[in-house]
């Protein structure tokens, strides 16, 4: 006879192993700390392209004024201002990197919680019925 609370279950846990499971994987493979860090470097580095080829862009679109600058020798400050430039995008960006990589750490893992909480109620219920089958 099938059990119906145990059909129902199971189905969570399937429904859940094929549409959340690989997003949430890594949640349950990192401390929060090294899962936020990791993202964090890996953002360290797109953000530093981001911004290189933004600059480029800039010069390029600007080209008559840096080619003035670098004529009159102002291009030390345009340097500088480039160098604080970068550094405020660069904890803009990695803030934004941390919160975004936090909620999803913290949602991910509630999810994982679940899931394991589904397990082991369907290992429960297995455990039930094989006693009664003895």
């Amino acid at each position: 006879m099938v059990n119906e609370d145990r059909v129902k279950q199971l189905y969570k846990i399937a429904i859940y192993e094929q549409t959340e499971e690989k997003e949430h994987r890594q949640a349950g493979q990192y401390y929060r700390s090294d899962y936020i860090g990791k993202e964090v470097v890996k953002s360290f580095f797109t953000g530093s392209f981001a911004y290189l080829i933004m600059a480029v862009l800039w010069m390029i679109s600007n080209w008559d004024m840096v080619l003035h600058q670098i004529n009159t020798l102002e291009i030390i400050d345009t340097v500088a201002v480039m160098v604080v430039v970068y550094i405020l995008f660069m904890v803009v960006y990695l803030f934004a990197t941390v919160l975004v990589y936090y909620y999803r750490y913290k949602s991910s893992k509630k999810k994982l919680d679940a899931y394991i909480q589904n397990l082991k109620v369907a290992y429960s219920m297995f455990e039930r019925e094989e006693k009664l089958k003895k």
